[in-house]
Order: C-alpha cells, then sequence, then structure tokens
C-alpha cells in the first residue's frame, strides 16, 4: 500500500500535473506485470489449468511437462509446466499496457500539449524509481517468506491483471475524459479517486484470501490448489522402451507443418503471390519468401515441441512381482512425468503415422482419466501388430 501512495504525495506535495500522473501510473502497470511474471516463474504449486487443453505448438509442450529445472546460484527453481500461463499472461498484460500508455499517457500529452519541467522530471524520475523498487520489495518478500511454494503461477499472475485493469481503467477513462475537453483538475481527481479504489479493493481482497486459507471459514475467495501426484519409479526390474531419436525430429516437422496457422498463413502467402504474379510482369518474391520463413519458423517450432516432450523421455514398464506392472513415462531431465496401471495398459490402441512407416516405427496410445497419453515412434520390436508391446507380451504394456 505504500507504493501506491507515491503518486498521491506527487500530486499533494510536489505538484505533479496530470500527465506526470499517469506516466507514474503507467510505469506502475508495468512494474505490476513484470513482478507478477517472476513470482508465477518459482511458483512451486501445481498449475490449474488442464494441461489438455493446451494443443498448441511449444505451449502444450510446455504444460504437460512437470519437473523442476534449479538455478545454479540461487535456492530457486523454475517450474516448466509455469511456462504458458507467464507467456500468455504477459502476452495479454503487454497488449494492455501498450493501449493505456498509448491512450492515457501519450493521448493526454497530445492533447494537452502539456510537458515536464525539470523540477517535475527530476521528481517524477524519483516517483518512478520508488515504485519500481517497491514491487521489487514485494516479490524479495514473497520468495524469502517462502510464499512461492504453496501457490500455483495463475494466482500472482490473475491478482496482477485485476489490479493492471483497475489502473488501466482510471488511465483510459481519464484519457478519455481529457480527449473530450474535461478540465485537468476534475480528471487529476477522479483518476487518484479511480486508482485508490482500485487500490484498497487489491489489496483487502488479498488479505481475504488469505484469512480463507487461514482458518475454516469458506468464504470463497482462497485457490483451490491441485498437487503433484507421487510418482515413483526405478530401472531396476523394468524393461525401459525410447522412441527411435531421428523420427522423433522428423514428426516435429510434420507437426510443425501441419498446424492450422502454418497451413493458413502459407497457403494464404502463397495464393497471394501466385495472383500477383499472374496479373503483373514481375515474379512476387517477397511474397514466395515470406511463405518459406513462416514455413521454417513452423518447423522450428515444430521439432521444438516433439523434441522436447519425447526425446528425453523413456517407458518404463516394471515387471509383475516388484511392481504390479505399472508402466512409468520418465523424463530423463526433468524426472518421472506420468504413470498408467495394467489395466490402463491393457486397453492401448496401436497406430501407424507416416513417420511411423518411413522409420518403421509404431505408435501406442490409450485415453486415460481424460487424458490421452501416447508413445510414438518406438521401434518395431517393441509393439505387436494388436498395438500391444513385446513386453505385454510377457505381461507388460507400454503407452503414452
Amino acid at each position: 500500500m505504500a507504493v501506491n501512495a507515491v503518486p498521491l504525495v506527487g500530486v499533494l506535495a510536489l505538484d505533479w500535473s496530470l500527465v506526470a500522473l499517469l506516466a507514474v501510473y503507467w510505469v506502475e502497470l508495468g512494474a505490476c506485470l513484470v513482478g507478477a511474471a517472476v513470482k508465477a516463474l518459482f511458483a512451486e504449486g501445481k498449475p490449474t489449468y488442464d494441461a489438455n487443453g493446451f494443443s498448441w505448438l511449444v505451449f502444450g509442450a510446455l504444460s504437460e511437462k512437470r519437473g523442476r529445472v534449479g538455478l545454479p546460484v540461487l535456492p530457486l527453481s523454475i517450474q516448466v509446466a509455469n511456462l504458458p500461463a507467464i507467456l500468455m499472461a504477459l502476452a495479454i498484460g503487454s497488449v494492455g499496457w501498450a493501449l493505456f500508455g498509448a491512450i492515457g499517457v501519450g493521448g493526454v500529452g497530445e492533447t494537452t500539449g502539456a510537458t515536464l519541467t525539470d523540477a517535475e522530471s527530476v521528481s517524477v524520475g524519483l516517483g518512478v524509481l520508488a515504485v519500481v523498487v517497491g514491487r521489487a520489495v514485494d516479490v524479495g518478500r514473497y520468495l524469502l517468506g517462502g510464499t512461492h511454494a504453496s501457490v500455483p503461477p495463475q494466482q500472482p499472475l490473475q491478482s496482477a491483471l485485476v489490479s493492471m485493469a483497475g489502473t488501466g481503467s482510471a488511465l483510459l477513462i481519464g484519457g478519455g475524459f481529457v480527449i473530450a475537453g474535461a478540465p485537468p483538475p476534475f480528471v487529476l481527481a477522479f483518476v487518484l479517486a479511480v486508482k485508490l479504489l482500485a487500490d484498497i479493493v487489491d489489496v483487502y481482497r488479498d488479505r481475504l484470501e488469505a484469512y480463507d486459507e487461514r482458518t475454516s471459514v469458506e468464504l470463497g475467495l482462497a485457490p483451490d490448489v491441485p498437487e503433484w501426484e507421487r510418482i515413483e519409479s526405478s530401472r531396476d526390474g523394468s524393461d525401459i522402451v525410447r522412441p527411435k531419436p531421428s523420427a522423433v525430429v522428423v514428426g516435429g516437422v510434420v507437426r510443425g507443418l501441419r498446424s492450422p496457422l502454418s497451413v493458413l498463413l502459407v497457403a494464404g502467402l502463397t495464393l497471394v503471390g501466385l495472383l500477383s504474379t499472374a496479373t503483373t510482369d514481375g515474379v512476387a518474391v517477397e511474397l514466395f519468401g515470406g511463405a518459406m520463413v513462416v514455413a521454417g519458423v513452423f518447423t522450428a517450432l515444430g521439432v521444438f515441441d516433439r523434441s522436447f516432450r519425447y526425446l528425453a523421455m523413456e517407458y518404463r514398464i516394471a515387471s509383475e512381482e516388484t511392481g504390479d506392472g505399472k508402466l512409468v513415462g520418465y523424463d530423463r531431465l526433468l524426472g518421472p512425468q506420468w504413470r498408467l496401471s495394467r489395466e490402463s495398459r491393457a486397453e492401448m490402441e496401436r497406430a501407424r503415422t507416416v513417420t511411423d512407416r518411413l522409420f518403421g516405427t509404431e505408435t501406442l496410445r490409450v485415453e486415460c482419466d481424460g487424458r490421452v497419453y501416447r508413445l510414438p515412434h518406438l521401434p518395431l520390436d517393441a509393439a505387436e501388430t494388436s498395438g500391444r508391446s513385446a513386453a505385454a507380451a510377457r505381461g507388460a504394456t507400454t503407452g503414452a
């Protein structure tokens, strides 16, 4: 709340103009978004979104991975599954931040023709510094206090977006009033009132959420935080199957080029290029070149997507005696990912994609608990024509 008082002090004690106030609020928006992204990056709670709904290139690969990447020096780690939510929030927040700045700051400055004096520039700079430092202190308190160990990544992101909506509405409405010809003193008072109200709501919402979490009183404000399922796995006494690396890479090329957005952009650019070539004397090199660049970008994204999903994976089929025949999908970099029972493995289906036929491999799949598990591009000696693995013929089946 102390950080939120900085602009108020600037107006009352330092005689800031409306443009100065809006500029500080705009910087505060950006600092709020960046601080929330840092909080979400190190949050250790399980993401609350459904990973099965993320089928986009790269986003889907990141959202389905469990596991953490430790930092070399700091006692912190980054949870891979947090990245899609962070990237989405940054994309949405950045668009809003640019819009709020264009209308709330740029529009007001152009309409009023006001500029900052030297003294005002210094005080506004100090105000901006205070806002940024305040947000940094808030992030530090969040990490040092251990709050990050019990919250999902969406919680700080949602809080930041709600806060941005409140401050952004003050910028947009205030800028609209100025452009419409309202007197600056009235707009200044209005912006301060709206921002103060948004800050009060934001602070007390956080306190009510904390109270809801600490007590048995159900206010409906505390988020329902899911937990990661504990998965134990060992190489000892297990049959291990791995996908064929070259098939995984080629499958990524196919995945990238078959992306709906890739098909739309490449086909559109190619069609316009052909029409331009047919109706003019020259060849539309720029359009054809653009289509090739788009295809190359999506090819790279597809290769990354499939490589990140499957290249480091191995499928461990426990023996009936020691592990009840369970199958564990294990990432050699990030650890165990999922587990299937013997009964679920028995329902696996065999499929052969174009890539499978090219490399002499096959893919096994099964749907369990609303999620589809795939073991792509397995060697032929790891599966029978029925879709069950060679290990399954001895009492264990593989699936992904």
